[in-house]
């Protein structure tokens, strides 16, 4: 048994005796410490938003109805997509795994879903299966696949609308009880014919206000309790970007664009839970994880770099998202950045696979100090702005 093994048994019997009355199984918690050992992956935001070219949540920001927005499924063609050609450039970035939107808010679903009403791929020109080629590209690759899944619905008019969905339905009540049917319907659908390791849900904060005091107010009964039971009973790991504290049966704990810990965004008031995986996902081109055609600007490899690494030390994995074009290519600019982190992985990847974090400190001249632990070595990592971060291996005191 493994060292990172043994820390996260103790963690979880430390949870159970704090009250929490959940354990985890021996297959949970060595798919945490296999995730947690890859510290790296991609993100891919994509969809028929991707044919707007104005970022995934562009229905809802000017409220385009469901029955105009979703015309958009008879044009989405994407005649360059290549899942192989995705997981070349993700693989030589030195990402370890890919987490896909299956199902983004607007509803559309990225497989030949049998549970919704033809709103997928296999009704738009294109038909292809993308989760099932993907799935395959991984395979072969040694990449693991996990799948977002928005929990928030703007087309299915059994959708309970909270504060986000409202611009699109106004205030539409819904039908949960068949909306949660739906929903793990689609999820069984998802585990069943391509085997992700992680359903990563998203959308839950719509209905959800913190009150003054610190605790929440909810408007809406989710039964987590049925929907992570369903995805554990069949081996797979559960996140969910709530903003929140997490729960007990929660696996990885998410932060959305900020640095575990330290949440100056979504996560300011959510504590860090330290006794499981962590991931900070955060964005490649500025400000959206759809493609957006007139934003130009996209992160640099050195920012990308120190961001692997100050995760790293944080014990955080990073999730770095990409939004490919309606055409399915990933943007020019992406593929250039991911293949210099590449290189750098390359060369530093010892200081950040299957490590543990073991802090990060700022210093007076406006750099930043990471350490990270890996059996007896001990790496010292030197983050500059502008510059690719620099590392140094020493042997821990005392072992020979």
């Amino acid at each position: 048994m493994s060292r990172n093994t043994v820390a996260l048994i103790a963690a979880a019997l430390t949870f159970m005796s704090a009250g929490a009355g959940y354990v985890p199984e021996g297959w949970n918690l060595a798919a945490r410490e296999k995730f947690a050992e890859q510290r790296f992956g991609i993100f891919i935001h994509w969809g028929i938003y991707a044919n707007y070219a104005q970022g995934e949540w562009y229905q809802q920001q000017i409220g385009i109805d469901t029955e105009t927005y979703g015309r958009m499924k008879d044009g989405f063609c994407p005649s360059k997509f290549d899942a192989k050609e995705w997981v070349r450039v993700f693989k030589d970035a030195g990402a370890k795994y890919v987490t896909i939107t299956s199902r983004h808010h607007d509803g559309f679903s990225l497989w030949p879903t049998k549970a919704d009403d033809g709103y997928n791929i296999a009704e738009t020109p294109f038909r292809r299966d993308i989760l099932g080629e993907l799935a395959k590209a991984c395979g072969e690759a040694g990449l693991q696949l996990n799948f977002y899944y928005s929990l928030m619905d703007w087309h299915r008019k059994d959708y309970p609308a909270g504060s986000a969905a409202k611009k699109v339905f106004g205030d539409q009540k819904g039908d949960y009880e068949s909306y949660k049917r739906f929903m793990l319907a689609q999820m069984g659908e998802l585990i069943d014919s391509y085997r992700p390791g992680v359903i990563w849900l998203d959308g839950e904060w719509e209905h959800a206000r913190r009150r003054k005091d610190g605790t929440w107010s909810r408007t809406l009964d989710w039964d987590f309790d049925t929907i992570y039971d369903f995805i554990h009973s069949k081996n797979v790991l559960v996140a969910n970007n709530n903003h929140q504290p997490i729960r007990p049966k929660e696996d990885i704990q998410l932060f959305e664009r900020d640095l575990p810990g330290e949440g100056e965004m979504f996560s300011k008031n959510q504590p860090l839970a330290h006794d499981r995986p962590v991931e900070q996902c955060d964005v490649i081109q500025k400000g959206v994880w759809g493609y957006k055609i007139n934003e130009r600007t996209f992160r640099t490899p050195e920012e990308v770099c120190a961001m692997i690494c100050r995760c790293a030390a944080k014990d955080s994995n990073l999730l770095m998202n990409i939004g490919p074009d309606g055409s399915g290519r990933l943007p020019a600019p992406a593929v250039g950045v991911m293949a210099d982190v590449g290189k750098w992985m390359r060369a530093n990847g010892d200081a950040i696979y299957a490590t543990r974090g073991l802090g990060l400190v700022k210093n007076a001249d406006g750099s930043e100090t990471g350490k990270t632990r890996k059996g007896d070595d001990i790496y010292t990592i030197t983050i500059a702005k502008g510059a690719f971060p620099s590392v140094e291996r020493n042997l821990q005191q005392g072992s020979h």
